[in-house]
């Protein structure tokens, strides 16, 4: 209720609307003329008004203003007229007066021509301006005026209908699509607003497949969807506004459809299905092999429904058995793979799995159950189809290899081994008992480093049968490199040629060796082994020799003989050989001749005849086999002195007598060809007469020098360091010797031990430990044991150490003593030997554990068995005899509450309550032990045990009771909650069927429990259903659950219209003095919204000035006195 200022009379004045359920826009009103006439003031009771009128009203509908709209009069003489002065372009309204008492009432309605519609959607506000005229009936200079604005809100009808975003949805799903998934979404749009805007989407056809959301419009798979049954989806979706509905030509207005086109492409929804027609016993080397023929199906279409093909996937680890397509399409045959293979006796499980072609692909798996009869000629099996062995090629003749072990199932007669392919050689030998396989032949690594051997086994009791069969295996053995071979020389000796006086570190050869060991043993160094120093290094790795100083050919040895060694770097000892470099030194012409004497001076008679020799000239020359030539300096011919090239004799060529020159001064020069002599000078003079000593007229003296001395002592020198050298030099020194000496076993060596046969592989048993004096290889020992004869040699002495080892299992039962011939080799050349004989006894213990009569069981028995239902007696023997081969048994695991074996008997029986849907399979292993104390033994069997199904489970939903709130306006078939309950039995007992008790307003899926709405909801009506929803399973008998279903009822607003009197102003008339109750006037409204309580109209007076004095009946619309009206004049109320 809006509070108006005092009016003119001094009386407040207020105006209320009853109540109206629709929507109001409300704005702000602003206040602000005011029109003053003298002492006269008239304006509106406000500057501003709100109203509202709803659109596409027909003509003269009044707007509903929040307040009422006018003037106060304080002259009855006065007339006041409304108009409208702007905001009304469109003349759409028209403005209207009307005087009650002392307030002139301003009301607004729309016009009756053809175009003043109202349209919200077109304009939804109106700012209209009103001017008040107001004269007077006596005073015509009266003139007044005062203005308004009324805001105008065009309230929304529900005028338009939804309409969507295209008129056809197509989409294509999978025929796998989950259910309860959105499959696409529709979309619809309404202008209006409010209620009349709001879009309910809903299937006008009812439909199990699909469900669609009520407002937002995605539609759900409610179905699982069938390919085969329909391909293709089409329906129709309607969108409707919750506004007011009218009906148009016998259907309902306000609302729109679209078509929707689903299509299903197939999937690969069934995996194939496996049956067996034919399943046989068969025997182990029966014809034909086949024994089962198998049908595959699959009920999908198209390529999903084609078989890819069925395949033993377990069960069959050796490969006995093949799958071979039949003579029918989908048709295959299961058969042995190979008919010359063995089958061992016994059950077989082949699981055998098919699968299509679909995408993805499915498969199924289905056990095939095989009873194989045993027969007398298995196939040997190598435990191992390969053995790659490695070996030392200093490993004795004799030396094992490794030991080949091949079994029979259920074989009772030994195995004879033997070598079929890659012995060509004779390298090796195959005890033909105990399949060790043994060196025959010495081995070489640099010969031949692989061999590849094909071994077999066969049934010696089948050796000469018709049925014989034969296991084989490869025996891949490398022969590892020892250093056994020493480096070689490309050759023994050579001979080098080296001028003197080259520079130091000048290389004077290269020798290269080989090896043709590998690894380090093959790897050469080079070294000098000369006893004494020599000028010469090596390069250890290049062997590339040089000088270590410069070498001189007349002080120092001309000839050096060089001892070379080659060492590889194997071990343990290193192998070396040696070869002679004989280094030659060639002379080099390196010296000068000297003069024995030199500054000679004498006389010469001048009467000494022709070719008289003066003197003998003598010029050394240090190299050897120099020649030494005489010549003057200069060469031209001297007159009277002629020199002897050769001799070095000077002589007279002339008749000095008759020359006048009497001093002579001679050069000459000594040369050996390459070099020259210094220039030595002869002073000659000629006289007529000698007076000292003299020969033949010649008297001459000189200056002797030490050249003679100097060449002595260098012929001293060169003839000491060319001396011969000791013998001993020829002589290769040896690291180690020869191999003097045999290997010898220690005397602390037993000749008898004792051992327990549960010796494990590889323990030692004694060290058969043997030295040799020698030294290097020489001394260097290896073992072998020396089997004469073949038989049970369970034992091999390590090569090196002669550790005596424990090789195959040992079995007192079988052999309980070992005599041995163990022989030590040393690895010099020639090899010795030494040989010891030692006696192995072998201990008894409890080694034979209880034997089960299979290693495994397969039972199926019903989930609801009887307790002390027997499943099996179990049966495991023992070997061993007394309290060693008395049984107990034992049942391992968590299933000691459901099952329980006797220990003595070993029956099988059940003592719980079993459930498949908790555990489907046991795995259940029973223990057999016997009776030794200080080592007992055990062994043990698995039963498998698989529970069958029976209908003890009924379904269960989620929770026992469901709650929901729906509005009461949805659609018909709405989903309004989807029940589905689980069965964890199999088949027809786990599928489940649901039915709804006392159905009618709601109705439910029987395949899927989708609860959808099947009838209208009204709130007025019932606010709350409880509904019982049965699930229900197919099995025999079936079992059923209960769950409910509360739906809640949520009120929806549908007083869409308020109440309206036919006139703005009723009028009525009392007579004063008449009593309380007395009947004034009836007015009466009505109310658009459908009969019922929405249109139901209460009445009650809210304002004016007769507030008090009347009373109106709040149904029945009447208006009389409350108190006693008692009046002086004639007043009129409002």
């Amino acid at each position: 209720m809006g509070l108006l200022r005092r009016g003119p009379f001094g009386r407040a004045s207020s105006f209320t609307l009853p109540h109206v359920c629709s929507v109001l826009l409300v704005s702000v009103l602003l206040v602000e003329l005011e029109v003053v006439f003298g002492e006269l003031t008239l304006d509106f009771t406000r500057s501003e008004y709100n109203a509202t009128v709803p659109e596409n009203s027909v003509g003269k509908t009044y707007v509903t203003p929040t307040e009422k709209m006018g003037i106060f009069i304080s002259d009855p003489s006065l007339l006041v007229r409304y108009k409208i002065v702007s905001g009304d372009p469109g003349k759409m309204f028209k403005a209207e007066s009307r005087t009650v008492g002392d307030f002139c009432f301003l009301f607004l309605r729309t016009r009756t021509e053809e175009q003043a519609v109202l349209n919200r959607e077109y304009q939804d506000y109106y700012a209209i301006g009103i001017k008040a005229m107001v004269t007077s009936l006596y005073r015509r200079s009266v003139k007044l005026k005062a203005h308004t604005i009324v805001h105008v809100r065009i309230l929304d009808t529900n005028d338009l209908n939804p309409f969507f975003d295209k008129f056809d949805y197509s989409i294509t799903v999978p025929e796998d699509f989950p259910l309860h998934k959105n499959v696409l979404r529709v979309t619809a749009t309404d202008p209006d607003v409010g209620v009349n805007g709001d879009i309910y989407y809903s299937l006008p056809e009812p439909s199990l497949q699909f469900a669609i959301h009520p407002t937002r419009g995605f539609i759900t798979l409610t179905r699982p969807l069938d390919y085969q049954k329909e391909s293709l989806h089409k329906f129709t979706v309607v969108a409707e506004d919750r506004g007011p509905k009218f009906r148009v030509a016998g259907s309902m207005a306000f609302r729109s459809t679209a078509n929707v086109q689903i299509k299903v492409t197939p999937v690969n929804l069934h995996a194939p299905e496996i049956q067996v027609r034919q399943l046989p016993s068969i025997l182990e080397h029966s014809d034909p092999d086949i024994y089962a023929i198998v049908r595959v199906t699959d009920a999908d279409k198209g390529v999903h429904g084609e078989i890819d093909g069925l395949g033993i996937v377990k069960g069959d680890a050796e490969g006995y058995f093949k799958v071979s397509p039949g003579k029918k399409t989908n048709e295959f045959e299961i058969g042995v793979a190979d008919s010359s293979r063995d089958l061992a006796a016994g059950s077989y499980a082949l699981v055998l799995q098919a699968t299509d072609r679909g995408t993805p692909p499915k498969t199924t798996s289905k056990t095939v159950h095989l009873k194989v009869s045993e027969a007398s000629h298995p196939i040997p099996k190598f435990s191992q189809s390969d053995y790659d062995v490695e070996i030392e090629e200093v490993a004795p003749i004799g030396y094992p290899l490794v030991r080949l072990m091949a079994t029979v199932e259920k074989g009772k007669n030994p195995l004879l081994y033997s070598i079929e392919i890659g012995n060509d050689e004779g390298m090796f030998a195959v005890d033909q008992r105990t399949g060790v396989l043994r060196i025959a032949k010495t081995l070489d690594r640099e010969r031949r480093a692989y061999y590849s051997l094909t071994v077999s086994a066969v049934d010696s009791g089948r050796r000469g049968g018709p049925h014989l069969r034969k296991g084989t295996a490869i025996v891949n053995i490398r022969v590892l490199d020892n250093n056994d071979n020493d480096p070689i020389f490309n050759m023994s000796s050579i001979i080098v040629m080296f001028d003197e006086n080259r520079s130091q570190s000048s290389i004077v050869c290269t020798v290269h060796a080989t090896d043709a060991d590998a690894g380090d043993n093959g790897y050469v160094t080079y070294s000098l082994a000369n006893l004494h120093p020599v000028p010469f290094n090596i390069d250890h790795f290049t062997g590339e020799i040089s000088t270590t100083e410069v070498l001189d050919y007349e002080t120092m040895r001309r000839e050096y003989i060089l001892r070379v060694r080659a060492s590889d770097w194997g071990s343990p000892y290193r192998r070396q050989a040696e070869m002679t470099v004989h280094v030659q030194l060639r002379d080099v012409n390196d010296h000068r001749p000297l003069f024995e004497r030199v500054d000679c001076v004498g006389q010469v008679l001048d009467s000494v005849a022709l070719d008289t020799p003066i003197i003998t000239l003598s010029a050394l020359d240090f190299d050897a086999g120099s020649t030494v030539r005489y010549l003057m300096v200069p060469a031209d011919d001297d007159p009277c002195f002629g020199l002897n090239e050769e001799k070095g004799i000077l002589k007279v060529t002339c008749d000095l007598s008759k020359q006048t020159k009497t001093d002579w001064i001679l050069n000459v020069s000594a040369t050996d060809s390459q070099h020259f002599a210094d220039v030595m000078t002869v002073n000659l003079k000629v006289v007529s007469k000698m007076t000292g000593r003299n020969k033949d007229g010649v008297a001459i003296e000189c200056r002797k020098l030490d050249v003679t001395d100097r060449y002595m002592e260098l012929l001293r020198l060169g003839n000491i360091q060319n001396k011969a050298i000791d013998g001993k030099e020829d002589v290769v020194p040896k690291r180690y010797g020869d191999n003097r000496h045999s290997p010898e076993f220690l005397s602390t060596i037993p000749s008898e031990v004792w051992i327990n046969e549960s010796a494990s592989v590889g323990s030692e048993v004694v060290a058969m430990r043997a030295r040799d004096r020698d030294h290097g290889y020489s001394g260097l020992v290896v073992y072998v044991i020396n089997y004469n004869n073949e038989g049970d040699d369970c034992f091999k002495v390590d090569l090196y150490t002669g550790r005596l080892l424990v090789d195959s299992e040992l079995d007192r039962e079988r052999t309980s003593r070992y005599v041995l011939n163990v022989t030590a080799f040393d690895l010099g050349k020639p090899q010795r030997s030494a040989s010891m004989q030692i006696i192995v006894n072998v201990r008894d213990i409890n080694d034979n554990p209880p034997t089960f009569e299979k290693s495994s069981y397969h039972f199926v028995i019903p989930e609801n068995v009887e307790n002390g239902t027997s499943v099996i007696r179990l049966r495991a023997t023992d070997i061993d005899e007394g309290e060693n081969a008395r049984l107990t048994y034992t049942l391992e695991g968590p299933a000691w509450d459901r099952f329980h074996v006797d220990k003595d008997s070993g029956l099988l029986t059940v003592i719980g309550a079993l459930d498949r849907e908790i555990t489907e399979n046991y795995a259940l292993r029973v223990w057999a032990r016997d009776g030794s104390l200080d080592r007992p033994q055990m062994s043990s069997t698995v039963i498998f045990i698989r529970l069958e199904d029976v209908n003890d489970n009924p379904p269960l939903f989620g929770l026992t009771q469901f709650w929901v709130k729906v509005r009461e306006d949805l659609p018909i078939g709405t989903v309004v909650m989807v029940m589905s309950a689980r069965d964890p039995d199999t088949g027809d007992g786990g599928r489940v069927a649901y039915e709804m008790l006392e159905g009618g307003t709601f109705s439910v899926d029987p395949l899927t429990g989708v609860v959808r709405l099947a009838r209208t909801l009204d709130f007025e009506q019932k606010q709350l259903y409880n509904v019982t929803i049965i699930a229900r399973d197919q099995g025999d008998p079936p079992l059923s659950s209960v769950a409910y279903l509360l739906v809640e009822v949520e009120d929806v607003n549908e007083n869409l219209h308020p109440p309206k009197f036919p006139d703005m102003v009723a009028s009525g008339s009392v007579r004063e003095n008449k009593p309380e109750g007395t009947l004034v006037m009836q007015v009466t409204a009505v109310d658009a919204d459908p009969p019922g309580i929405d249109s139901t109209v209460t009445y009650s007076i809210r304002d004016g000035d007769g507030v008090g004095i009347f009373s109106i009946d709040d149904q029945v619309n009447v208006v009389g006195s409350l108190n006693d009206v008692v009046l002086g004049d004639d007043i009129e109320f409002k």
